[in-house]
């Protein structure tokens, strides 16, 4: 079973970047579905980056999965075993010398990611928080006993 089911979900956290001392923060909107060849997962990124981002997550014969994920003009692919925790992913830009590494894992309410994207200029490091997002409900019986100032 993997870490992530389908819906909407919202990330956030920060990246580091080598040589700095603080990190940038960083948001997602994601929506992920299952569809016939694997699941898709679409959204946008905020923050450090703002750029849409698109995946696409497949189980191949042997087990594992392949992805191929944009990430704004960055485009990349690769793979992870993500049935077992923590689920494990490496990803790899063919024509440069850049590539990825994340790992997912069970939160309270979510699940965390944390990773590396080395390229020529540096290296990269993140940790982000994703949640289910919740949709709320509202009506004529539905009232708050939270004390509101007036």
């Amino acid at each position: 079973m993997l870490i992530f089911e389908t819906g909407l979900w919202v990330g956030k956290g920060s990246v580091l970047i080598e040589g700095n001392s603080l990190g940038q923060n960083i948001g997602f909107d994601l929506t992920i579905k299952e569809e016939a060849d694997g699941l898709n997962l679409t959204g946008t990124c905020d923050g450090f980056l703002n750029a849409p981002l698109s995946a696409r997550i497949a189980k191949n014969e042997f087990g594992v999965y392949v992805i191929d994920v944009a990430l704004g003009d960055l485009s990349m692919e690769g793979t992870a075993k993500l049935e077992s925790e923590p689920a494990l992913a490496l990803l790899w830009k063919q024509s440069e010398e850049s590539c990825a590494s994340l790992t997912l894992f069970r939160v309270s309410d979510g699940f965390g990611c944390r990773g590396f994207f080395r390229e020529p200029a540096g290296t990269q490091t993140w940790e982000i928080k994703f949640v289910k997002k919740v949709k709320a409900v509202g009506g004529a019986n539905v009232f708050s006993l939270a004390k509101r100032r007036r």
